[in-house]
C-alpha cells in the first residue's frame, strides 16, 4: 500500500521494458496512424487537381477529303484542312484556378485540424490507460495484502487462535479482490490496445508517465479566445471557404461569358476537266470567328445559388468564430473546476488514509480490532486513492481538450 500510495503522488512512473511515454506515442500517432495517413492523401489530390485546374482548352482539328465523282464527271478532287480553339471571353481559366488552388488550401487546413481532433483523442485515450494502470496497481496491492491477511487468519484459525467466521470471511475478501484485480488486468490491456490501433500498430506492454505537468497558464481566458482564433485550422478553413465562395461566383460568372471560336483552314482542289465547266487546280485559305448566343444566360439560377453560398460561407464564419470562443471557455473553465478538484485529493489525506489503514491492520493482527474495522478500513483507503485517480485523470483529460480547444499543443 505504502508503495502504491508513493507512485500515486509523484504521479511519475519508471519505464520498464517496452514502456512508452507520452511524447513518443505522440509522435509514432502522427507518423503512423492508419487514418491520419489516408486524410493525407486529401492533400495531394486536391494539389494534383490544382495542377489540372491550370490545363487549357484543347484546339480541334478537322481534315475532310471529297471526290466530285472525279472518274465520271471529272469535276476534281479536294482535301481540307482546319484548325479551331475556343477562347472564353470571361477567362474561366484563370478563375477555375482560383478555386482548385482555394480548394488546396482548405484542404491542407482540414488535415491540421484533423491531426488536432486526432491528438486530443490519443492524449484522452494516454489518459484512459494511465487511469487502468493506477487502477491495477491499486487493486494488486489490495489483493496481495488481502491474501496474506487470509493466510495468516486460516492458519490461526487452524491453530484455534481466531473464530473460523473470521477466517471465512477474510478468505472471501481476498477472492473478491482478485476478481478485481483480473478485471483491473483486463481493462489495462483493452486500453494498451486502443493504443496501438491509434499509433498504428505499435505493440504496447506498458506506459510511463515521466513528470508530466500540466499547470495553467496564467493567462486570461480572453486571450486564449484570441489565440484560438489565430491557430484554430478549422477557422482557418471557414475563413477560406468564404474566399472560395467568391472565387466559385466569379467562376460561375466567367463560364456564362460567351466562347468565342476562333478557326483556320486551307483547302487543295484539283484542276476540274470537265468540258461544260472546266476550272484550275486552286488553294484555299478560311479564317473564321464564331459567337454562340447565350440565350442560356437568361437562366440566373446557377449565379443566384453561388451568390447565396457566398451569404453561407459568411454566416458560417462567424458562427464557428462564435463556436470556437464558446468551446475555448467551456474548456478553461471546465480544467480549473478539474485542478481544484484534484487539490481536495490532498497528500495529507492519502497519508491519513493510508496511517488509518496500516493502524487497523496492526490492531487487527494483535486481536485488538474487529476484522469489520480493518475491511472498512482497505474500502477507505481504495475509495480515497480511486477518487483521485479519477480526479489526476481528469485534470489530464480536461488539459488535453483545453490544448485543442485553443489549438495549440502546448501553452
Amino acid at each position: 500500500m505504502k508503495k502504491y500510495f508513493s507512485i500515486l503522488l509523484s504521479l511519475s512512473l519508471c519505464s520498464t521494458g517496452m514502456a512508452q511515454t507520452l511524447e513518443s506515442f505522440l509522435s509514432e500517432v502522427e507518423r503512423s496512424n492508419a487514418a491520419y495517413i489516408a486524410e493525407k492523401y486529401n492533400v495531394e489530390i486536391a494539389n494534383a487537381q490544382a495542377v489540372a485546374a491550370k490545363v487549357f482548352n484543347d484546339p480541334e482539328f478537322e481534315a475532310a477529303f471529297s471526290d466530285n465523282q472525279d472518274r465520271t464527271l471529272m469535276m476534281g478532287r479536294s482535301l481540307e484542312l482546319g484548325l479551331s480553339y475556343n477562347v472564353n471571353l470571361g477567362n474561366a481559366r484563370k478563375a477555375r484556378i482560383a478555386v482548385a488552388n482555394e480548394e488546396a488550401e482548405i484542404t491542407k487546413a482540414l488535415l491540421e485540424d484533423y491531426y488536432r481532433t486526432l491528438r486530443a483523442e490519443a492524449i484522452s485515450a494516454w489518459t484512459e490507460a494511465w487511469r487502468a494502470r493506477e487502477m491495477l496497481a491499486l487493486k494488486r496491492s489490495s489483493c496481495e495484502s488481502m491474501e496474506t491477511l487470509a493466510r495468516s487468519d486460516s492458519l490461526k484459525a487452524a491453530l484455534g487462535d481466531l473464530g473460523r467466521t473470521d477466517a471465512r470471511q477474510s478468505a472471501i475478501e481476498a477472492r473478491a479482490m482478485r476478481g478485481e484485480l483480473l478485471q483491473a488486468e483486463a481493462e489495462y490491456s483493452n486500453s494498451l490496445t486502443t493504443l496501438s490501433l491509434l499509433a498504428g500498430g505499435m505493440p504496447f506492454h506498458d506506459i510511463s508517465v515521466d513528470g508530466i505537468s500540466y499547470p495553467l497558464t496564467e493567462r486570461p481566458v480572453d486571450e486564449l479566445v484570441a489565440i484560438a482564433q489565430d491557430n484554430r485550422a478549422d477557422l482557418r478553413a471557414a475563413y477560406l471557404s468564404k474566399s472560395l465562395s467568391q472565387k466559385n461566383l466569379a467562376l460561375v460568372k466567367a463560364q456564362r461569358s460567351p466562347d468565342l471560336g476562333l478557326n483556320v483552314g486551307y483547302s487543295y482542289n484539283t484542276e476540274v476537266r470537265n468540258e461544260i465547266a472546266p476550272a484550275p487546280l486552286f488553294r484555299g485559305v478560311t479564317v473564321g470567328v464564331s459567337i454562340p448566343l447565350k440565350f442560356s444566360s437568361a437562366n440566373k439560377g446557377e449565379r443566384v445559388a453561388a451568390e447565396k453560398a457566398v451569404l453561407q460561407a459568411d454566416a458560417a464564419y462567424e458562427a464557428a468564430l462564435r463556436q470556437i470562443e464558446a468551446e475555448v471557455k467551456t474548456e478553461y473553465y471546465s480544467y480549473n473546476a478539474a485542478l481544484k478538484a484534484s487539490r481536495h485529493c490532498s497528500d495529507e489525506t492519502l497519508a491519513d488514509a493510508s496511517e488509518i489503514l496500516e493502524s487497523r491492520k496492526a490492531a487487527y493482527s494483535q486481536g485488538d480490532s474487529s476484522l469489520l474495522d480493518y475491511l472498512l478500513a482497505v474500502r477507505v483507503y481504495n475509495d480515497t486513492a480511486e477518487a483521485c485517480i479519477d480526479a489526476k485523470a481528469a485534470v489530464l483529460s480536461s488539459w488535453a481538450r483545453l490544448l485543442a480547444a485553443v489549438g495549440v499543443e502546448r501553452l
